[in-house]
């Protein structure tokens, strides 16, 4: 009862918010992220309404998810990937949000391409780096974007759909704006390779209301659905 409280609660919120801004609730989706969270969780958020699920780990994310209708329980991987982890990303992946590098982009898509019993291509955000944080992932030259963009959006086994990234963990809200606004300026940077209108997943539970704001299309909500962690 309390995840559905609490999704309750932010919807009311984030509707609000939106309209605030001038922008359409319905046309920006809610992720939820339910890394470290059971099974009973994730099935209760499902049941409260949520129909996108986030996960950082790919053992974990595989585990909880390969029981689940992948219909009603779309997974997408959202935490950074290494090389030795993309052979594990079956059919039952959705989409990776997390795309840092060209060299996982081509691992990825010849993995996708020994599935072909599934037909749907995995869908890709490419992650940008727009705080300058070395602790953060993703590709920090716009050049190099273009460069990566282009050749990830001829990928057969891929679908390019947009961008991802992190503002700091800050409360400062020009320093996590500039961020969320600089990545949606690279978002058209790249709009040519994207068949429709680019996925911007910018914005978590601290900080969606500066994100939404600055224009993104996908929020990765978790501790407001969930609760915190313990």
């Amino acid at each position: 009862m309390a995840i559905r409280d609490n999704w309750l609660r932010f919807k009311d919120d984030f509707e609000h918010t939106a309209a605030l801004c001038g922008r359409n609730p319905e046309h920006i989706g809610i992720m939820a992220v339910s890394k470290t969270r059971p099974v009973d969780d994730i099935i209760a958020a499902g049941e409260a309404g949520l129909s996108l699920f986030g996960e950082n780990r790919i053992e974990e994310a595989m585990e909880k998810f390969s029981g689940l209708d992948m219909t009603k329980y779309p997974l997408y991987i959202i935490g950074h990937v290494q090389g030795n982890k993309v052979s594990k990303i079956g059919p039952r992946v959705a989409g990776v949000h997390s795309v840092d590098s060209l060299k996982i982009a081509r691992k990825l898509s010849e993995q996708r391409s020994k599935s072909p019993e599934d037909g749907s291509p995995l869908e890709i955000l490419v992650q940008v780096n727009t705080s300058g944080e070395e602790s953060k992932s993703g590709f920090r030259d716009k050049v190099a974007l273009r460069d990566a963009a282009a050749e990830i959006a001829s990928m057969p086994s891929l679908m390019f759909k947009g961008l991802m990234t992190m503002a700091p963990f800050i409360d400062d809200e020009k320093t996590v704006r500039d961020c969320f606004s600089l990545c949606r300026e690279w978002a058209q940077d790249v709009s040519a390779w994207i068949k429709e209108t680019p996925v911007l997943s910018m914005g978590m539970s601290s900080d969606y209301k500066w994100a939404v704001a600055e224009g993104s299309t996908l929020l990765r909500i978790g501790t407001n659905i969930f609760g915190r962690r313990e």
